[in-house]
């Protein structure tokens, strides 16, 4: 307990683990340094905000918790079992079909008790479980919590300004202020505590708000380190009436120390001993295969898309739409030799439709993809290569179908040769150039907020845009500086230009048509027009390659800052100074955990 800015979410996430980069000092698990990978693994941490899946109900969640967490090793039967036992303790029954988004605060927050309770955490972490509740849906929720502490779990929660009812539940009471410990034992014991340093609780009073008061000085300064001292700053683990005795000075509070470990559980002593014995063979393994685990992630995400029924029909509309208003700009160029230059510009149209169209929902959606991803992986729910696996995989199927439809009418209207090789030669390039707009747009996202990534990804794409069409009309002697020819190498987009170029106007093209009124028909030969845009040297295995590559390069360098994200981690000093400078400087890379 604490007031606001006291410490409370900054202890929780030491003692969960999660975000300890900068910290100092030591955690002890009965009295032994905390093995962080074994206590994660037996641990669970349930954060403030509830982040679920909307599109899925109560019972299907469930379920693939069950299989991400406990695999083979159960039969469906058997974890059916699992889900109606828990279910039925958090009083979920009513509400297995029932759409996460339809429920309410109380029950949103004990579907995410239940998540984590598949595989029986011997420790769950709560922070400020009632925020957000009414008086009754708190109480349940701290009533449910007590159940599972009696049950033989260590519950550790944050809670803001208990009532007085749900304060008589709890066993233990860590009191903060400042960061410092001013009261470690019995939520009983406060009112003698505070009485000890001539602070009077009121018989009506609440003593959870009456200290929390304190703590804020309502009722004078200077007690707060009077606490502290009594409390020797949390050395004190229980404070007792009957352990405590006035020094004959001054009337002092001395403060008499107690075992750090007498509270503990011969239930939390005997599942260490047996994670102590299992650790190597059986504790780190996770109980899902690698490939299970990709399985269930892209069945999940392909249900994400497929339920959400007004995305895939703006997308479709959307891309119907954009096609048939391209189509009727480029009608018929080409087949026409004076609309060599517009067939270019139909092109350009399709990089710059494959450079927007797959990466601004990026920017958009994945910052708040985050979020669940951060706390289902925490909680030990699947491998990060898996999920980011199932990511990269699951919009595959989507764009590629849109991509079928946008460029079957854009091909088709502009009167582009019927030759079904070209049309596949040109489909593969605009859908690699999608895929790899896409991971560029994953790669912003990645380290970026929402906010920000909406405006850097634009940003970006105006130089890569110009450089791709840069020399554009300077013929084959036209003089491009080494630089220039180098920057011009790093635009993907540059790449998809010349290979939709060169699926279009070499590797045998024949004429294009010459109108009759036309006195000097420049562009009747392809390679004519080739070597006036200046790609007369481009290739088209070349360019397939470059764009493959830089998909990679895109994809992997997202997946390393997604996982630095995640982990917080500082092992690559050079990527932590720099961003720890966009940070200070630019606020390039806040985004909220």
């Amino acid at each position: 307990m604490g007031p606001s800015g006291a410490g409370k979410t900054t202890l929780l996430n030491l003692l969960a683990g999660f975000g300890t980069v900068s910290s100092s000092g030591e955690i002890l698990v009965n009295n032994n340094p905390r093995d962080m990978r074994t206590f994660r693994k037996m641990s669970r941490y349930i954060m403030q905000t509830d982040v679920l899946d909307l599109q899925f109900t109560v019972l299907e969640l469930m379920i693939l918790a069950t299989h991400l967490k406990l695999g083979t090793e159960l039969k469906m039967t058997q974890k059916l079992e699992v889900i109606n036992e828990i279910l039925g303790m958090l009083r979920l029954n009513g509400a297995v079909n029932t759409k996460t988004q339809k429920l309410s605060g109380g029950e949103r927050k004990r579907l995410c008790v239940a998540l984590e309770l598949v595989n029986n955490p011997p420790v769950v972490f709560l922070d400020e479980p009632t925020t957000g509740l009414d008086d009754q849906s708190s109480s349940q929720c701290i009533s449910l919590l007590k159940m599972l502490a009696a049950g033989g779990r260590t519950v550790i929660c944050s809670i803001h300004t208990p009532s007085a009812k749900i304060f008589e539940m709890i066993d233990t009471v860590y009191v903060l202020a400042e960061g410092q410990c001013i009261y470690q034992g019995s939520g009983t014991n406060i009112v003698p505590y505070m009485q000890q340093l001539n602070l009077h609780c009121p018989l009506t009073h609440n003593p959870a708000d009456f200290i929390i008061e304190v703590a804020c000085n309502e009722y004078g300064e200077g007690y707060n380190d009077l606490m502290v001292e009594a409390m020797d700053n949390g050395k004190v683990t229980r404070w007792m009436p009957q352990l405590q005795h006035l020094d004959g000075n001054g009337g002092k509070v001395t403060p008499t120390r107690t075992d750090t470990t007498s509270g503990a559980s011969s239930y939390y002593d005997e599942t260490i001993e047996q994670f102590e014995e299992e650790i190597n063979p059986k504790l780190l393994r996770s109980k899902s295969s690698w490939w299970m685990q990709y399985k269930l992630l892209l069945m999940r995400m392909l249900l994400q898309m497929w339920r959400d029924k007004s995305y895939i029909k703006l997308k479709f509309y959307m891309n119907i739409v954009l096609a048939l208003l391209v189509g009727g700009l480029y009608t018929g160029v080409g087949q026409l030799a004076s609309k060599a230059l517009f067939n270019f510009g139909f092109m350009f149209t399709i990089v710059i439709a494959y450079l927007y169209l797959p990466m601004m929902p990026v920017l958009l959606y994945f910052p708040s993809e985050i979020n669940l991803l951060k706390r289902e992986y925490f909680n030990q729910w699947y491998r990060l290569s898996s999920y980011y696996a199932a990511l990269v995989s699951a919009k595959m199927p989507f764009m590629f179908i849109l991509a079928m439809i946008y460029l079957s009418i854009v091909y088709l209207m502009s009167s582009q040769p019927l030759e079904w090789f070209r049309f596949a030669m040109l489909f593969f390039v605009a859908f690699l150039t999608a895929l790899t707009s896409d991971s560029f747009g994953l790669l912003i996202s990645s380290r970026l907020s929402l906010v920000n990534g909406m405006f850097m990804g634009p940003v970006l794409a105006v130089p890569l845009i110009l450089l791709s069409i840069y020399g554009i009309g300077y013929g084959k002697d036209a003089y491009i500086s080494p630089i220039m020819k180098f920057l011009m190498s790093l635009s993907f987009l540059r790449h998809g230009m010349e290979g939709l170029v060169a699926a279009l106007y070499d590797y045998g093209r024949g004429d294009t048509i010459c109108q009759d009124e036309e006195l000097f028909c420049l562009f009747k030969k392809s390679q004519f027009l080739r070597v006036f845009l200046g790609f007369d040297n481009t290739n088209y295995l070349w360019s397939v390659t470059c764009l493959f590559g830089f998909y990679l390069l895109f994809t992997i360098a997202a997946y390393i800052l997604i996982r630095q994200r995640l982990k917080r981690s500082t092992a690559n000093p050079i990527v932590a100074y720099v961003l720890q400078l966009l940070t200070k400087h630019f606020n390039f890379t806040s985004y909220n955990y």
